[in-house]
């Protein structure tokens, strides 16, 4: 098997560099240039609800080991080859050096930078559990609210027990090029639909008003559509948010149940079943569906073979009805140029993958998020099973990160929140703003 060992990645100098349209927060604290601590041995389930501060625990792949993994592989979250133990990621990469006046001439033109502005009465108001009713609620509110000139709401598939799946399209839908952000695939990460509900309002009400890196947001989303999933694990978030009752088939009820058994007797687990569904990860059918896409698939890190709160990969690649709705998203024809893919916890950003097609401008979508963050960490991560790394690998690959938000343990509390939006905030118009340099 494979050894796995986390490397950190020097973001320092990019930091101190003049990075067009990153809007760096002088109050973030910088991240320790060493890897942020895994989880240990023990299984993910059991860890503190509240890490020590500073600590920056990555969980792209946090999840126990399975039989014989060993202790050394449980935080399993990325893997690192000799040559590459030493290169500086950080470094400035490809595009950032911009036609100063083409840019300067944008700036003259544009409106307020939407960053410095704040939506008076906001439609999306921060919640402990931030659950799959109230965005629907809040979705329709929004349409009220803003119409739906700039709004396309569209579902692209049904979870296991019966939940649509939302695509929320903000701008041209008919547009030359394309970004998706999408949240919540692990079902306790539930804090990133709030932060991307959050991104959409502000992508609506400052529309004709706004601006970002000196371009009109009017005319940035008239060329590139912002498509938000925010919710790609519907039923997950439900039962973790609310229990087994939350579940409306007794059939994955009785799948859930026998998992939890599962995972006792394999020793995988020795919380309470109220608190261990509060942990859960997979989907409704027990499956992690960030191990569930056609990347490396056959040989992805995790080895349990039974459905369980976390690390199950399925019985085949796609298996999953939440997994198969965002690959169709991405075979719909339209010309993709960026993708987000929003989890929890570390402050990092996971960025390549061994084989990742799309190698340059992932890496330089991650340096310039990584400013706009305001430090978070570049990691290399592998493992196989992951959207990231399958829009990566695939024909026609998509450049493609994953963005680690908040320092403590999922379900993150409330109280993290602030600072979350305030790193990330800018992320959705980053990522159309980099469509337009490809």
């Amino acid at each position: 098997m494979r050894k796995k060992r986390i490397c950190a990645i020097g973001i320092g100098c990019l930091i101190s560099m003049a990075v067009p349209g990153a809007a760096v927060f002088a109050d973030a604290p910088l991240p320790s240039m060493e890897a942020p601590g895994g989880e240990g041995s023990a299984p993910a389930e059991e860890s503190s609800s509240s890490s020590a501060e500073g600590t920056e625990a990555p969980s792209e792949r946090e999840e126990p080991a399975g039989p014989g993994e060993g202790a050394a592989a449980a935080g399993g979250t990325t893997i690192i080859r000799d040559s590459q133990s030493r290169t500086d990621y950080s470094e400035i990469g490809p595009g950032i050096g911009l036609d100063k006046n083409a840019e300067s001439q944008n700036q003259e033109n544009a409106g307020t930078d939407f960053t410095t502005l704040t939506v008076s009465d906001p439609v999306i108001k921060p919640a402990e559990k931030y659950s799959y009713e109230q965005m629907k609620t809040d979705i329709e509110a929004l349409k009220n609210r803003y119409g739906t000139a700039h709004m396309t709401v569209n579902t692209i598939g049904t979870s296991a027990d019966g939940r649509e799946i939302y695509d929320i399209i903000i701008g041209n839908a008919n547009a030359g090029k394309h970004v998706l952000i999408q949240g919540a695939m692990h079902a306790r990460e539930y804090m990133n639909p709030l932060l991307m509900m959050k991104q959409i309002e502000d992508a609506l009400a400052f529309y004709d008003t706004g601006s970002y890196n000196g371009r009109n947001l009017s005319d940035l989303l008239n060329q590139v559509a912002v498509h938000f999933v925010p919710m790609s694990n519907p039923d997950g978030v439900a039962l973790s948010q609310f229990g087994l009752d939350a579940i409306q088939s007794a059939d994955l009820r009785d799948r859930i149940q026998n998992c939890y058994a599962s995972d006792t007797a394999a020793g995988r687990t020795s919380l309470d079943f109220d608190t261990y569904l509060t942990r859960w990860k997979a989907n409704a059918r027990g499956v992690d569906l960030n191990y569930n896409f056609d990347a490396l698939w056959n040989n992805a890190s995790s080895t349990w073979l039974l459905p369980s709160s976390s690390g199950y990969k399925g019985i085949g690649p796609a298996s999953e009805p939440e997994a198969q709705a965002l690959v169709n998203l991405i075979n719909n024809g339209c010309t993709w140029v960026a993708v987000l893919n929003y989890h929890s916890m570390g402050n990092v950003i996971y960025w390549d993958i061994e084989g990742n097609q799309v190698k340059a401008k992932s890496q330089h979508l991650a340096q310039l998020m990584s400013a706009a963050t305001g430090g978070y960490q570049m990691l290399y991560s592998g493992g196989g099973g992951g959207f990231k790394d399958w829009l990566q690998l695939k024909d026609n690959p998509v450049p493609s990160i994953t963005i680690e938000t908040g320092k403590v343990d999922c379900p993150m509390p409330l109280s993290e929140f602030e600072n979350v939006w305030a790193q990330n905030r800018a992320g959705w118009a980053l990522a159309a703003d980099f469509a337009l340099l490809y």
